[in-house]
């Protein structure tokens, strides 16, 4: 495990002239300043988790990093976690992804260089290993997508994403349809693999087997693009399938765009329903089926758990809350057609 002794050879400073850039206590030279600070990336090892380690600093400050702040699902759970930590005087420092890898280091870096007291991530899925290692250091709550690396420390919210995605498509099984399509998420990370999961199990109880040769289904990547790309394959398609699920709010954007931009009649050619609510629903010309849940809840419960490591209860935990399917009247029973 790296040290200050580490950081300080490895800078060619004194351990004093580390922790003084660490505390910000005393007057560095730029230059030293900058040679410690190098020293510290070059190593792995940020502020924050030496800051943590002396226990003699704390800037009230929790990183929030996010697939896509733009997505107003996301900035609801912001809004959440924020009125929780708010109230102990905690502020919020948001940052998108954009989905991307290298941005999402980046972020990890620039806020523990900061020296955060804690993260809430809704993780890409490609830091796994660096995160788990950070847990080590720093509080850490993960929402709507888990991480499996064992020595990962810290705790996890989110929706019960087979469940809700099985009563999706449920619903639309109980309303006669067998040539369901699936606009799946990234099957990279959980709330991908568990929401296809939810699928699949729907379908076999009808005898309809999903596997790699299943003609109805598109791996998307939860973007409005991926949504849209969907949306054109199934009317690309010469054996169209009566409706389709999409396991997000911004793929489902895209389709229902694909669909206007077309002229394609929800439900009358095609029945849609979507995983959680989508951004101006009211203002769509059709109310659609959804599975929903509230992510204001999901911030909340995130804010709670981080306060409750920063302040040392350490212990792993999950909570999982229940979905539910509003018919809306992007759907319509097959007999009718």
């Amino acid at each position: 495990m790296v040290t200050i002794k580490d950081i300080a050879k490895h800078a060619g400073v004194s351990i004093a002239t580390v922790s003084r850039v660490i505390n910000g206590n005393y007057y560095v030279s730029p230059e030293t300043k900058e040679k410690v600070i190098k020293a510290l990336r070059e190593l792995n090892y940020y502020p924050n988790s030496i800051a943590r380690s002396l226990k003699t600093y704390s800037t009230y400050t929790i990183g929030f990093l996010v697939s896509y702040i733009s997505n107003t699902h996301y900035t609801t759970i912001a809004k959440g976690v924020e009125e929780i930590v708010n109230e102990e005087n905690y502020s919020l420092i948001a940052c998108s992804t954009e989905e991307n890898k290298e941005r999402e280091l980046k972020y990890l870096k620039i806020l523990l260089s900061r020296r955060v007291d804690g993260l809430i991530i809704n993780t890409t899925g490609e830091n796994d290993e660096f995160i788990a290692k950070m847990s080590q250091n720093i509080p850490i709550v993960f929402v709507h997508r888990r991480i499996y690396a064992r020595d990962y420390r810290g705790d996890f919210v989110d929706f019960n994403c087979v469940q809700g995605a099985y009563d999706l498509t449920k619903h639309l099984l109980n309303l006669g349809h067998r040539k369901i399509f699936v606009i799946n998420g990234k099957l990279s990370l959980s709330s991908g693999i568990e929401k296809f999961t939810g699928f699949v199990k729907a379908m076999s109880e009808v005898g309809i087997r999903v596997d790699d040769d299943y003609p109805y289904r598109y791996d998307g990547d939860y973007s409005v693009e991926s949504g849209y790309q969907g949306a054109a394959h199934i009317m690309q398609m010469q054996d169209r399938p009566t409706a389709v699920v999409i396991m997000n709010n911004t793929m489902a954007m895209g389709a229902y765009r694909f669909f206007k931009n077309n002229q394609i009649k929800v439900p009358d050619e095609i029945s849609v329903a979507s995983f959680v609510d989508i951004e101006n629903a009211d203002l769509m010309y059709v109310r659609p089926c959804v599975a929903t849940m509230n992510p204001w809840i999901v911030g909340r419960k995130a804010g709670e758990l981080i306060l409750d490591r920063i302040k040392g209860i350490n212990n792993n935990r999950e909570v999982i809350y229940e979905s539910q399917v509003i018919p809306g009247d992007s759907v319509k029973p097959l007999t009718a057609w």
